[in-house]
C-alpha cells in the first residue's frame, strides 16, 4: 500500500480523469485501496504461468483509465517507475547497439504489441522501432513478433493476462536496451514442451544475444527441454524470473543454464538517482535439485545443485513499473519485471557472446563481478535464513545484487 503523502499526490495527478477538485482535502475524502492481481492464471506440473502482478489503485472501489502517464509519474509520488526512472536509478547509461536482439518468450498473441511498444517507447522521445514481422529489416532496428515455428504472428489477442506479460517484457527490455531491435517469440501454449520450442525458436532468430522468460512453474527437469542449454552453448544469455510466491522454486529458473532474476522493492533519492532496495516478499529463492552452473560459488551459496536466484531488479508492485498497454497506461510487479531488465542489460552490454574464444560466459562474469551491483541487504520472502533473507555478500531473494550500471554484465 502506497503511504498516505503518496497516496495524495497520486490523485491528485489522477484528479482531471476522476473529476476530483485540485486539493488534497478534496482527493483524500475519497476511499483509496491498492489491489494486485496476478494476470495470468495458475498452473499444473509441465506448465508454467506468467510471473506479472497488476496493481490496481481503486478509488471508490472503481479502477480509473489512466490515459496519461503523468498520472503514474509524478515525481514526488511516484506509484510507478517509468523508462528515464528506471534508467536513472539503476545508473544505465548505455542505449546498446543497432544489429543486437532482445528475445522475450511469452504464450499467445498480443495483437497492440508493436503500437503500445514505440507508444511507449516515444513517450520518453525514443524513435519507433520499424516493423520486421512481415518485412525484412533494412538497417534498422525493428520489433518481431513469431510464432514457435518461427512464422509471423497477426491477428485477435488470444489472452489479455498474457498480452500484458508481453508488453511489460518489451517495454522493459527495450527501457534498459534502447537501440536493440526486440523480438517476441510466442509459445502455443502454456506447456513447457512449448516454451521449450519457443526458447529454440528465439535461438535463432536474427542478432539474438539475450533471451527473456518471464514465466515459471512446478519445478522440472532441464534435461527434457533442452532448449535453455543450446541457447547456452550458442553464447547467449538466458534468464529466468525466480518467482512471485516467496522461498521456493520454480523452472525454468531452477535450470543449470538460465540466470534465475529475483525481485527487489526499489527505492530513489528527489532527484530520481537510487536509494535504497530490499528483497521483495514475494520472490522466489531456493536450492533446486537440478545440477550447479559452473559459474556459481557453493561456499557462498550452501547448495549442491542449482542456487536462486543469480541477480535481482525491482518486482514489488508497490515500487512497480509503468506499462502501456491497449490505450492506456497500467502499473506492474513481479519478477516478470526483473527478468527483462536485467536480459535488457546483458544484450545492452553484450558481454553475451561468452563461450567461444575465451571469453568468460554471462553467468561467469556476473559472478566475477559483484562489486558491480547493488548489494541488497534487508528485506526477506520467507523465514530460512540465507535462501530467504537479504545479507551481506549473496541471498537467495536477491542474488549478488541489482544492477548498478551495466559494469557487472
Amino acid at each position: 500500500m502506497l503511504k498516505p503523502s503518496k497516496l495524495v499526490v497520486s490523485l491528485l495527478s489522477l484528479g482531471l480523469l476522476l473529476g476530483f477538485a485540485g486539493s488534497a482535502a478534496s482527493a483524500a475524502s475519497h476511499h483509496v485501496r491498492a489491489h494486485d492481481v496476478h494476470t495470468c492464471a495458475t498452473v499444473t506440473r509441465g506448465h508454467a504461468s506468467c510471473l506479472a502482478i497488476r496493481r490496481n489503485l481503486l478509488i471508490d472501489g472503481v479502477v480509473p483509465h489512466v490515459s496519461s502517464p503523468s498520472a503514474l509519474l509524478e515525481p514526488s509520488g511516484r506509484t510507478a517507475f517509468g523508462l528515464e526512472a528506471l534508467r536513472k536509478a539503476y545508473g544505465v547509461r548505455i542505449k546498446g547497439a543497432k544489429g543486437f536482439t532482445v528475445v522475450l518468450v511469452d504464450a499467445f498473441h498480443t495483437a497492440s504489441a508493436f503500437a503500445d511498444l514505440n507508444y511507449y517507447r516515444g513517450t520518453w522521445g525514443l524513435p519507433p522501432l520499424a516493423d520486421c514481422t512481415t518485412t525484412p529489416a533494412v538497417g534498422a532496428s525493428c520489433f518481431r513478433q513469431v510464432h514457435q515455428d518461427g512464422t509471423p504472428s497477426v491477428g485477435a489477442t488470444d489472452d489479455v493476462g498474457w498480452a500484458q506479460e508481453t508488453m511489460m517484457d518489451v517495454e522493459l527490455a527495450s527501457a534498459m536496451c534502447t537501440s536493440c531491435s526486440l523480438t517476441v517469440v510466442e509459445a502455443d501454449s502454456t506447456s513447457f514442451a512449448d516454451f521449450n520450442k519457443a526458447v529454440e525458436q528465439a535461438i535463432a532468430q536474427p542478432g539474438t544475444v539475450a533471451i527473456s522468460n518471464s514465466y515459471g512453474g512446478p519445478e522440472v527437469s532441464e534435461k527434457a527441454f533442452q532448449a535453455y542449454e543450446h541457447a547456452f552453448a550458442h553464447g547467449i544469455t538466458v534468464v529466468a524470473s525466480s518467482g512471485d510466491s516467496g522461498f521456493g522454486v520454480s523452472s525454468p529458473a531452477s535450470f543449470k543454464h538460465v540466470i534465475a532474476v529475483g525481485g527487489t522493492s526499489l527505492e530513489t533519492k528527489s532527484s530520481g538517482a537510487y536509494s535504497n532496495e530490499s528483497a521483495w516478499k514475494g520472490s522466489g529463492s531456493g536450492c533446486a535439485h537440478g545440477p550447479a552452473p559452473e559459474w556459481q560459488d557453493p561456499a557462498k551459496t550452501h547448495c549442491s545443485g542449482k542456487a536462486i536466484a543469480d541477480l535481482a531488479a525491482v518486482a514489488d508492485p508497490a515500487t512497480g513499473v509503468a506499462v502501456y498497454f491497449d490505450g492506456e497506461w497500467l502499473v506492474f510487479g513481479g519478477t516478470s519485471a526483473s527478468a527483462p531488465i536485467v536480459a535488457g542489460l546483458f544484450a545492452a552490454k553484450h558481454n553475451a557472446l561468452g563461450v567461444a574464444g575465451g571469453k568468460l560466459t554471462a553467468g561467469a562474469m556476473v559472478w566475477s563481478s559483484q562489486k558491480s551491483f547493488h548489494d541488497v541487504v534487508s528485506g526477506e520472502n520467507g523465514s530460512c535464513a540465507l535462501y530467504c533473507a537479504a545479507i551481506v555478500g549473496w541471498d537467495g531473494p536477491t542474488g549478488l545484487g541489482t544492477p548498478k550500471g551495466t559494469g557487472g554484465f
